[in-house]
């Protein structure tokens, strides 16, 4: 995990005084390796239980554990990549940009994604004979590609993006089913909308989201939690949340098919058949 992303994500939720101290690490990261917790309040302009706080409040052990991952992140450091895009940038920066954001994210959302999530996750697959998939705009695509991986290995699913039809389908439909939605801020409308009528008509509610507090959170049987993108001027957070989301759904699939090895790889090679002569009569 780098830090510099941690401490950049994080600004909006520090106090003002742990924000400054904050935004100041950020301006001389190279420096912070070097100096002690008095050093460093006395340059920044914080007093020593502001450094304190600031560590507990970026979910670090202390001051030593904060110099420690500035010093695995220096070479990023020093070419400052962990900067959102800014003009006239070369191709090469770019893409070694994008590139730490993506490691970063997964990373993170390594250590983010519980077991007992997906393993809840997992028996619910078990009991129940279809599921339902939601989301809106790039998350929805997310729950398409959840959608389409465990049909193509003989489960009923389907994923629309009107929620009206979605719903009446849901609400008509007798066969044990789970509500699959993906909302990284958790608060889109629709989305918890879908929510509610799952939660009225006894029809569990799965949720992939970054904050375990929101209000979808708050209507989910099972919270799937993934690590937040961020925010960025040019959003390339909004690819790294996308990456984030679907890197998840492959680990839920992936378990399920470890789970049905055989039947998996049968119901693949069936469909991979079927595409084959699709595509010989296109």
């Amino acid at each position: 995990m780098n830090i510099l992303f941690s401490i950049q994500n994080q600004l909006d939720e520090l106090s003002k005084t742990e924000k400054k101290l904050a935004e100041w690490i950020l301006a001389h990261s190279s420096e912070v390796i070097h100096m002690s917790a008095k050093a460093l309040s006395a340059a920044a302009g914080a007093s020593p239980s502001t450094v304190v706080r600031l560590c507990y409040s970026l979910g670090l052990e202390g001051f030593p554990d904060l110099k420690l991952k500035l010093s695995a992140s220096l070479p990023q450091i020093n070419q400052e990549l962990y900067s959102d895009i800014t003009p006239d940038e070369d191709i090469e920066t770019i893409k070694r940009k994008i590139k730490l954001r993506v490691v970063d994210g997964i990373e993170k959302n390594c250590e983010l994604l519980e077991n007992q999530s997906i393993e809840d996750v997992l028996a619910l697959l078990e009991g129940t004979d279809f599921i339902y998939t939601y989301g809106i705009g790039a998350s929805g695509a997310v729950a398409d590609d959840f959608c389409q991986k465990f049909l193509r290995i003989g489960r009923k699913a389907m994923f629309h993006q009107d929620a009206h039809l979605l719903a009446t389908t849901m609400v008509t439909n007798e066969t044990p089913s789970f509500l699959f939605l993906v909302s990284n801020s958790g608060e889109k409308k629709a989305v918890n909308s879908l929510a509610h009528v799952a939660k009225a008509n006894g029809i569990a509610v799965v949720s992939m989201t970054s904050q375990k507090k929101s209000t979808l959170a708050k209507l989910s049987d099972i919270v799937v939690h993934i690590a937040d993108g961020g925010e960025a001027p040019l959003r390339s957070s909004a690819t790294n949340s996308l990456l984030v989301q679907l890197y998840t759904v492959d680990v839920l699939f992936s378990v399920y098919a470890s789970k049905h090895y055989d039947k998996t790889i049968k119901q693949l090679e069936e469909t991979k058949r079927a595409i084959d002569v699709l595509e010989s009569y296109t």
